[in-house]
């Protein structure tokens, strides 16, 4: 494999960072003044695993595009605003994301939203890590680290990982504590992916055929097109041929949030395409997407992507 630090250089080289520090595990990269401002600070340790701390923020929309190794990452974002590509997502704060990298030697694509700050923590696991290291530290025991990360390859609600994310994300130590400290939280974080993914297990399984996930995805369609109505749950369960609590667990399932969660996403990313693109009143961006008060889609927003509607459009969209 590729030596991380080369692949760090290298794609930062390319995306305007500037390095800034550079010790033996700690690598410090600078946000060219042209690009923005702020810093992209990241803990190597070997070929083990990596601890990345994201805080700047970009002056015009920003495309990155760069290789993903073969890792297993999450990543907390506490603000942010874009989206990944392949496959699709919306980035959004106080989120957590799980990636699988490098199944099909594809790019990591992801359009980052100007005047919105970068604020993430991200761990990242090699193979040389989940592979040998676990298997030498327990001896006879299969743990299947890759299937358990592949559960959660999509935006995924996990308060026990976002809590210790941000412990990762505040810690401050020096020299050998700070190595215990982060393997203690990698072995940590591990354990609670993987002991997710075995509940999950025990649960029943409701997605059992293709003509579910057509059933599923025709769902979601409907949604996309009136998520700004109050939509009748017999309506869904007629469009998935199933039953309440069926077309509610298949549709988490499937999609990794609830139906509501779905509906909330979307519109969301509507009042953000409304807020940069139209000079429409924040009152009227409540309407178009389905809140009756513009009080309450105001703190819908804010704990969503982090900041108030008219600060996300000041900065997207300064007058």
């Amino acid at each position: 494999m590729k030596d991380m630090k080369n692949i760090y250089q290298t794609m930062m080289d390319s995306n305007g960072f500037v390095l800034s520090i550079e010790e033996a595990e700690h690598t410090k990269y600078t946000l060219a003044p042209e690009k923005g401002e702020g810093d992209f600070s990241v803990y190597f340790y070997k070929e083990m695993f990596e601890i990345t701390v994201r805080d700047f923020v970009f002056y015009e929309d920003f495309l990155l595009e760069c290789p993903i190794p073969e890792f297993l990452s999450v990543t907390y974002y506490t603000s942010v605003s874009g989206e990944e590509f392949h496959p699709y997502r919306q980035l959004s704060s106080n989120s957590l994301y799980v990636l699988v990298g490098n199944e099909q030697d594809r790019q990591y694509q992801a359009l980052f939203h100007k005047s919105v700050p970068i604020r993430s923590v991200q761990i990242e696991i090699m193979p040389a890590f989940y592979q040998q290291y676990l298997q030498q530290k327990f001896p006879g025991e299969f743990i299947d680290v890759h299937g358990a990360f592949k559960q959660f390859a999509i935006k995924t609600e996990f308060p026990e990982l976002v809590t210790l994310l941000k412990q990762i994300q505040h810690y401050n130590g020096t020299s050998i504590s700070t190595k215990m400290f982060y393997e203690g939280k990698i072995l940590e974080a591990i354990a609670l992916i993987i002991q997710r993914a075995k509940d999950n297990a025990t649960k029943r399984k409701t997605v059992r055929s293709d003509k579910d996930i057509e059933n599923l995805q025709a769902v979601a369609a409907y949604l996309n097109n009136h998520y700004a109505y109050s939509i009748p749950t017999e309506r869904l369960c007629r469009i998935a041929f199933m039953g309440g609590t069926k077309l509610k667990n298949a549709f988490r399932e499937y999609y990794g949030c609830t139906i509501t969660e779905y509906v909330l996403q979307r519109r969301m990313e509507r009042a953000q395409q409304l807020l940069m693109e139209t000079d429409l009143s924040i009152s009227e961006v409540s309407k178009v997407v389905g809140y009756e008060r513009a009080d309450s889609f105001t703190r819908q927003f804010q704990k969503n992507i982090g900041i108030l509607p008219r600060e996300y459009r000041n900065m997207i969209k300064p007058y």
